[in-house]
């Protein structure tokens, strides 16, 4: 493999490195404790789980922006349904988990059933959440306490670590082997790159996205369901706030590992890179304001990087086949066949 590609690669790794590397050296005392590794390997499953929703979605060539809102009522009704109807918690976390999955359903009905652009029908699906939220919430009331001690264990910590991150592990393996291992998997990502040409070919293209649309909310009503446990208690309004970095990272990761793909392993290093870099900023005492100006620069650069990724795999590809065109033609004869 040549140096330019291990650097396509690799670069984002190398980048988590020299970014981990300069705020150790900008914030000594602070930044590269253990204390503050393991606060940034806590808080950051959710994230994880809700960029894993947004990178399925974009994998077949869609957007879902109601997965910030699926997340929200999820970590919202998993408590109140412990908390306000008396649910034993596994009951609860079932019933919650089948929302999310009707709310995939919803969103694959909207965009693969009635064929309404998808950026317009998740955002539709989104606000129709966030007025249900309200409704469920009495107006936004969070709920504080009430948690029981089986929910809350599925948070505790384990070997210096706690448990949501080997959740998170545990996902990315599984959704790694779909999508590289398994025929859905091809498929999904053959619907991405061209739809119409995966259709031609047999693929049942509208299987795919829903496929991608309801694993989305089901990724998402697990990240809400963490958060809850997390805390013990539910924020009917957060959910939104973890969108716009679940999309830098899935799309900063499309430049990683297999450059131009949006693909597990790089959505993950991404995710972890736009944590590092928040958490240097907020130890350094900067600005709330600066988080989302942050997070909105990271998802601009990231998408911009992704677009010269796939262009110059496509540039590649096709001097690739330029040269065999080259070496393989027909050599020229010495006279006319009789």
């Amino acid at each position: 493999m040549s140096p330019s590609k291990l650097l396509s690669r690799w670069g984002l790794l190398i980048v988590f490195a020299v970014v981990f590397g300069a705020f150790s050296a900008w914030i000594p005392q602070r930044f590269p404790t253990s204390g503050n590794v393991q606060d940034i390997l806590t808080s950051q499953p959710p994230g994880i789980f809700i960029a894993f929703a947004a990178m399925l979605v974009l994998l077949v060539g869609e957007f879902d922006l109601s997965i910030g809102a699926s997340l929200g009522v999820s970590q919202y009704l998993v408590l109140k349904l412990i908390t306000h109807y008396g649910l034993s918690w596994p009951v609860a976390i079932l019933v919650t988990l089948a929302v999310c999955a009707a709310i995939g359903l919803a969103n694959a009905a909207a965009v693969v059933g009635l064929g309404i652009n998808s950026f317009i029908a998740t955002i539709g699906i989104a606000t129709i959440l966030e007025g249900l939220t309200q409704w469920i919430s009495n107006g936004n009331s969070p709920i504080f306490g009430g948690a029981p001690h089986g929910f809350t264990t599925l948070a505790q910590t384990k070997a210096g670590v706690v448990l949501p991150v080997y959740y998170a592990l545990a996902a990315a393996i599984l959704l790694w082997v779909l999508l590289e291992f398994t025929v859905i998997g091809r498929q999904m990502r053959a619907t991405g790159a061209n739809r119409n040409a995966a259709r031609l070919s047999g693929i049942r293209t509208g299987r795919a996205r829903t496929i991608a649309f309801v694993l989305a909310a089901l990724l998402a009503g697990i990240g809400g369901i963490l958060v809850t446990a997390q805390v013990g208690a539910a924020d009917a309004t957060s959910g939104p706030d973890f969108l716009l970095p679940a999309y830098a990272a899935a799309f900063l990761g499309a430049t990683a590992i297999r450059p131009g793909f949006f693909n597990v392993w790089g959505t993950t290093i991404a995710i972890f890179l736009v944590a590092v870099g928040i958490t240097g900023l907020q130890l350094k005492g900067v600005e709330s304001w600066v988080t989302p100006v942050f997070n909105g620069s990271v998802l601009l650069l990231a998408v911009a990087v992704s677009n010269f990724t796939v262009m110059q795999g496509l540039l590649e590809r096709g001097r690739d086949v330029l040269g065999m065109r080259r070496v393989v033609r027909t050599p020229p004869t010495d006279g006319p066949v009789s």
